[in-house]
């Protein structure tokens, strides 16, 4: 990798590693920012981020250091139980999923198909705690309790789905608007506001 372009990852590096150290401080019970709670970059990571990087790096690397981060700041028990396994799950399956699209996507398919990873996290993650918590009554109404209001005491979990969402966009432009950057800066095709459907 020349100079050139290690600068064009500088800032989704520096975005991973800020995101990496304070998720680790967030395990750790080191810091607790209420307004930024369910905010953070990873879902853009994992699927913008994968679109951007160049194909020699890895579409796993974003779910794997998901998985260092937690067994480092709690042990590996507190990452082995199904709701994490499910976190885990879907950002790999998100991730491959935008590896599979490298290089198609234009700038609004792109931030479409990351609100759609979120809508799929948000549901996958809400029905996997809903069928093993037992707060939640095993029917349709329960199920609709995980996907609306949430364990009785926390904020409903369409809070956090509006977090994730606002996260999930605002960190996917700034890993796209960086991308095209670098690329102007250097003559290159930057990505499309739309790009056509190849057949």
């Amino acid at each position: 990798m020349t100079a050139k372009s290690s600068n064009a990852f500088l800032l989704p590096l520096l975005l991973v590693l800020a995101a990496s150290v304070f998720r680790y401080a967030k395990l750790k019970g080191l810091v607790t920012i209420d307004f930024l709670e369910n905010f953070s970059p990873w879902m853009a990571l994992a699927f913008t981020g994968t679109l951007v990087f160049p194909k020699r790096v890895s579409f796993l690397l974003i779910p794997l250091l998901l998985v260092i981060i937690g067994i480092s700041a709690t042990g590996i028990k507190d990452v082995m139980h199904w709701e994490a396994v499910t976190v885990y799950g879907c950002f790999g399956l998100v991730a491959w999923l935008a590896a599979r699209y490298r290089g198609q996507l234009g700038l609004v398919s792109s931030l479409l198909g990351v609100v759609g990873c979120s809508l799929a996290f948000f549901i996958i993650t809400n029905t996997v705690s809903w069928m093993t918590d037992p707060v939640y009554a095993k029917s349709f109404a329960g199920w609709l309790q995980a996907l609306t209001t949430g364990t009785p005491g926390l904020p409903p979990t369409t809070w956090f789905l509006r977090q994730s969402l606002i996260s999930d966009l605002v960190f996917s432009c700034l890993l796209l608007a960086a991308y095209n950057t670098e690329a102007s800066i250097r003559r290159q095709q930057a990505i499309p506001l739309l790009r056509p459907v190849v057949a």
